[in-house]
């Protein structure tokens, strides 16, 4: 049989600070927090967070503000197409667009004014956004940033009453619809009344941003630098907790360790 060559295993063992006067005691080494933000002071890290909250506030008026235009262009064009049963003829007809045919809705407003109360609620919605966003706007210039307080919650409240009012008119237009096209036609609703749904999801998206970082910023930030005071309760969580400093109770401890010793040293004094 061959001899087997004799193999050598070594051990790698890190060094570990050692405490002085104990040669058998090695201190364990915490792994350290190598993370830029470790090393960084509670005013610059403050500063971060400040700046994530507007550049998301920045981005919700972006959208806010797309919804806007795309809303203000899709309200002139027309949001359903007629047919006529007795001919094939095609009608359009939209929110603010009216056909000139006699099948049409005339410009005579007429019970039950479906189409009335949602250009109320159109108008409504696109006043309200544009309040928001000339608040939102307005807070980025260096001589009005601190003069409006609670922006996020304000512009999140204004966002959804302009969501609620975008969809009380999309409804209230689909009424007007169904009521007017009873027996002669059939009704079809075209692309552009369906752009604005997205304008009202973005508005409500935009809220609910608007609202998280609302909280978000009010939450208060950790601070490593404070200490905090540990609170003495008893252990059942009933009965009576001691009060007294430990500085001011110092005193009488080392007054009883006293009395002790000179009570043990006592007996032995008398041996002797």
């Amino acid at each position: 049989m061959e001899r087997r060559e004799h193999l050598t295993l070594t051990f790698h063992s890190p060094e570990v600070p050692k405490i002085k006067g104990d040669r058998r005691y090695q201190r364990p080494t915490l792994p350290a927090n190598k993370h830029p933000s470790a090393s960084m002071s509670s005013q610059r890290r403050q500063q971060h967070v400040d700046q994530a909250h507007i550049y998301i506030r920045m981005l919700c008026g972006s959208l806010c503000s797309f919804s806007l235009l795309m809303l203000i262009s899709m309200s002139p064009l027309n949001w359903v197409q007629f047919l006529v049963n007795r001919n094939g003829l095609e009608l359009y007809a939209g929110l603010w667009t009216l056909c000139n045919h006699e099948l049409c809705w005339s410009h005579t407003p007429k019970p039950p004014y479906y189409l009335q109360y949602s250009r109320a609620f159109f108008l409504i919605s696109i006043f309200t956004i544009l309040i928001g966003l000339g608040w939102l706007f307005s807070s980025c210039l260096p001589s009005r940033g601190s003069m409006t307080t609670n922006l996020d919650l304000k512009v999140s409240m204004l966002s959804f009453i302009s969501a609620t009012c975008l969809l009380l008119c999309l409804n209230l237009f689909v009424a007007q619809v169904h009521w007017h096209t009873r027996d002669a036609m059939e009704s079809d609703l075209l692309w552009t009344y369906y752009l604005n749904w997205c304008s009202d999801f973005c508005y409500t998206f935009a809220g609910i941003v608007f609202l998280l970082n609302y909280f978000t910023s009010r939450s208060p930030t950790r601070d490593q630098s404070i200490t905090v005071i540990p609170t003495e309760i008893s252990r059942l969580g009933f009965g009576p907790v001691t009060t007294v400093s430990p500085a001011k109770n110092e005193g009488p401890r080392s007054k009883m360790k006293s009395l002790n010793v000179k009570q043990k040293n006592l007996p032995k004094a008398g041996l002797w």
